[in-house]
């Protein structure tokens, strides 16, 4: 018989036991949901038990009076288990669910008052393969410029300790960029004592030129936040770190670098040289599908 918990609701030390909560998905992990309550947000975790054994997890926060779900649920679809999923938010409203395409179950969701909304485009580039293997994936022209950012000597670092060096020229093309998607120093500092939270970086003497702030999620490296010191950008440097993040993936037998979304629809001069950079390093598209209530 299926049953429903609210982790939320339990002791700390219940929901930290790696060996009842632990899960590939970052998204929906334990791990997550203890630094967002940890930021002082409001969340949920649901859980569907069938007696010892746990079928699947759905974590959602709140922002704004609204409440969100990225990149889930966990465990085997299965219609009961949404269902089961779904009552157990039925309170919670607005919602907007970001889904694994096996669980997006139209028949499931309407019953429950959700309706399809716009889908969500990622980028996965494949990380597998030597070198050479993985250049030759690219454009030319990316090809290219990883090249010239090899020659110039640039060093890969992973070390949060840089990121003191790396939020002020993060700040300041965030705001440029006029970007709602902002992370403040203290938020990315406390998000990277995750053990599954990176900085990625390119170093030439004592500065930093370029950084991505990386989650290790499933089977990818997904790059969350990043930024390119202005003083490196034609050395390529940016270019230079996610080639080497997808190195740093392939020795640790992950398959994809994520570059966290890729708009597909009418989009600004801006977003279009975004996407152009992505779509530089190969890939493929990659499709959740949203419902909203």
């Amino acid at each position: 018989m299926l049953h429903v918990r609210n982790a939320v609701e339990e002791p700390l030390e219940n929901i930290s036991d790696t060996g009842r909560n632990a899960s590939a998905d970052f998204h929906q992990d334990w791990e997550r949901l203890l630094f967002l309550r940890r930021q002082g947000v409001a969340v949920r975790f649901t859980e569907v038990w069938e007696d010892t054994r746990r079928l699947a997890t759905m974590l959602l926060e709140e922002s704004d009076g609204s409440w969100f779900m990225w990149k889930g649920p966990t465990g085997v679809p299965d219609p009961e288990v949404l269902g089961r999923l779904l009552t157990d938010i039925a309170r919670l409203s607005p919602v907007t669910l970001v889904l694994q395409p096996p669980w997006a179950l139209p028949g499931v969701l309407a019953e429950h008052g959700f309706r399809l909304g716009p889908e969500f485009t990622t980028l996965l580039v494949d990380a597998t393969g030597t070198d050479e293997q993985i250049l030759a994936r690219m454009r030319p022209s990316t090809r290219g410029r990883v090249r010239r950012a090899l020659r110039h000597g640039f060093t890969f670092t992973d070390d949060p300790g840089l990121l003191d060096r790396f939020h002020p020229f993060y700040t300041a093309a965030m705001r440029d960029a006029d970007s709602p998607d902002f992370a403040p120093l203290e938020y990315l500092r406390d998000l990277l004592e995750l053990e599954r939270v990176h900085l990625f970086g390119a170093v030439y003497g004592t500065e930093m030129a370029a950084g991505s702030v990386c989650l290790v999620n499933g089977d990818a490296v997904e790059s969350r936040y990043v930024a390119t010191n202005p003083a490196y950008r034609s050395q390529a440097a940016l270019n230079f770190v996610h080639f080497q993040t997808m190195k740093w993936a392939a020795e640790r037998g992950l398959r994809h670098l994520d570059l966290s979304g890729i708009d597909t629809g009418e989009t600004s001069e801006k977003t279009r040289l975004i996407n152009r950079f992505k779509l530089g390093f190969g890939g493929s598209e990659f499709r959740y599908v949203t419902y909203s209530r």
